[in-house]
């Protein structure tokens, strides 16, 4: 069985690159470069070094963390042809679509000019005039069918030919989840939730089994050797067809396809699922072809990241064609569901305003398993950092994040430095990957060993992490999908028994009761970096807000409990979870 599974994701992933290759070459490989290790990412800017020309010159800056000298190659270089394109590429994923716009025009009249000016538009979200934009290819083809799956009237087609394991050997299953992606592949605030719910859901009885996104892991660059991992117990199945679709709708018709056969194979009750939208449009068309009850959980609003990676120019993205049309499609999926989950009552309430029947919407907050109440939240958090071969001296404060824009990373550097200026050792920590990270590095430099980034780590170890710091924080920025959507984090770190910062937002502040928590003004480096100096100075207040949120989680915020409520809401909408067994 190894040797098909490998030659369908060899074939898949070739479609994939040559895609990527086609359509977006510089974002693709600046998502391929992100990934190397600091030390390869290193020998590789210094071999662009030695190629003649601007691209290659800003890649090698953009590789080793410099971030501002590849803006500069790519406004202010002379170039022409296909290097001209690469530049305004690399603006484009570097959020300067000015810059873009001015190699486009220089481009006018190519085919390069006409690629670069549909990626210009389909960046700013006006979807049809970048399909009208583009030159015919296999680009257009593309983005001509992701816009059809944006408007209403599309669903997909469960008719098509996917390729699920044959059904004797599905697991049987009462719930059968259908996820974006999964442990152990993945590790993300994502997959960590939907591991502890499938764990919490099997622990209250009921049988469990997850797929994922047809095409995943492959056309995330990673191989697996057969088509399912078991991960604690749980099943996480891959579709993986030797010919993968070649447009999102494609895709999803093989998704749709994929999810029916094993809701077949496997015996299942109810489907759930969740963002984004898609993921709804594939289960509610199996779920009402096979007459099942299914359940959408809104774990994000998608929308709001993708206006909020804008960065200043956020309002146009609110108000473009793409934006208009996820809120829409998200709205309507959420209200088609027999069941709507979300992590907190901020977000409840706008689905509410969504038109979503608040009598269908079940919180279940992000929570925490028994490792983390198993873990030694009293240990001295300057004993934890020894151990990690950190300095035990000074006041470490910092997080475990995606390092992306609106976490606000960048405003705990500044605050972390304004506290140190002012004479107080405070250090920082930041547990994590993401686009923003070489941008961050540079911005920290000059705190030099005080300040540390370790990327991307191991869950048991980010837990580690996280108790060798003396304050947590979450400095999300103050934008709307930081005002709705309530991260995983702040439970965890109340949990270990850390003193909580957190940014005055309606999610976060539900995150932890007030006596557990502080909050300061978002994106405030000089509020920040008070609130860090006060708790560096008392010992006893960092004590007592670590205490105090570790009885209200281990009270409050189980997985435990949010098991036993999923069990009774698949109930309620008439799925006989009790009848299958696990």
């Amino acid at each position: 069985m190894r040797a098909p599974i490998l030659l369908r994701q060899a074939s898949a992933l070739l479609r994939v690159v040559a895609g990527h290759v086609s359509d977006d070459p510089v974002h693709f490989g600046m998502q391929v470069f992100r990934r190397l290790p600091p030390r390869a990412s290193r020998l590789m800017s210094a071999a662009l070094r030695r190629v003649p020309g601007p691209a290659a010159e800003a890649s090698s800056a953009w590789l080793k963390g410099d971030v501002a000298s590849a803006a500069d190659f790519a406004v202010a270089r002379p170039a022409r042809g296909w290097q001209a394109r690469f530049l305004g590429e690399l603006a484009v994923s570097m959020g300067d679509p000015g810059t873009a716009r001015m190699r486009a025009n220089a481009l006018a009249g190519t085919t390069a000019g006409a690629r670069l000016s549909s990626r210009i538009l389909w960046h700013e979200g006006r979807m049809s005039e970048a399909v009208a934009a583009a030159p015919p290819s296999a680009m257009r083809t593309r983005l001509s069918s992701e816009l059809a799956v944006f408007r209403p009237e599309w669903d997909p087609s469960t008719a098509g030919n996917g390729a699920v394991p044959t059904p004797r050997s599905v697991p049987k299953a009462s719930v059968l989840f259908a996820l974006t992606n999964s442990l152990p592949v993945t590790q993300s605030g994502y997959t960590l939730r939907s591991h502890a719910v499938l764990t919490a859901v099997r622990d209250a009885g009921l049988g469990v089994l997850a797929t994922n996104r047809t095409g995943y892991p492959t056309a995330v660059g990673r191989a697996v050797r057969c088509d399912r991992a078991t991960v604690d117990g749980i099943p996480y199945l891959y579709d993986v067809p030797a010919s993968l679709g070649r447009t999102p709708a494609a895709r999803l018709d093989q998704q749709a396809s994929f999810l029916r056969r094993a809701a077949e194979a496997s015996g299942a009750a109810v489907l759930h699922t969740t963002t984004h939208f898609t993921n709804g449009l594939v289960a509610r068309s199996v779920a009402r072809d096979l007459e099942l009850p299914w359940v959408y959980e809104v774990r994000g609003s998608l929308e709001d990241t993708w206006a909020s990676a804008r960065g200043g120019m956020e309002q146009d993205a609110r108000n473009s064609e793409r934006f208009q049309l996820f809120r829409a499609r998200e709205a309507e999926v959420a209200r088609s569901a027999d069941a709507v989950v979300t992590l907190g009552h901020t977000m409840a309430a706008e689905l509410v305003e969504r038109g979503v029947d608040r009598e269908r919407i079940v919180v279940a907050p992000n929570s925490v398993g028994s490792e983390v109440l198993a873990a030694d939240w009293q240990a001295p958090a300057s004993a934890v950092r020894a151990e990690l071969g950190l300095p035990a001296r000074g006041i470490w404060v910092g997080t475990a994040a995606s390092v992306v824009g609106y976490e606000g990373l960048d405003v705990l550097v500044d605050a972390v430095r304004a506290a140190r200026t002012s004479g107080v050792d405070i250090r920082l920590l930041v547990v994590g990957d993401g686009v923003d990270l070489p941008h961050l590095r540079q911005r920290a430099a000059d705190l030099g060993d005080s300040a540390v980034f370790t990327g991307r780590v191991r869950p048991e170890l980010a837990q580690t992490y996280v108790r060798g710091l003396d304050v947590f924080v979450v400095p999300r920025k103050d934008v709307a999908v930081c005002r709705k959507i309530t991260p995983l984090k702040p439970a965890e770190a109340g949990g270990l028994g850390r003193a909580v910062v957190l940014s005055d937002l309606p999610a976060l502040a539900e995150a932890l009761p007030a006596d557990s928590r502080r909050l300061v003004r978002p994106e405030s480096a000089e509020e920040l970096s008070g609130a860090l100096i006060g708790l560096a100075e008392d010992p006893d207040e960092r004590k007592r807000l670590g205490e105090f949120a570790r009885r209200w989680v281990e009270e409050n915020r189980t997985w435990t409990s949010v098991g036993e409520s999923y069990g009774r809401m698949y109930e309620e909408i008439g799925a006989d979870v009790r009848m299958v067994s696990r």
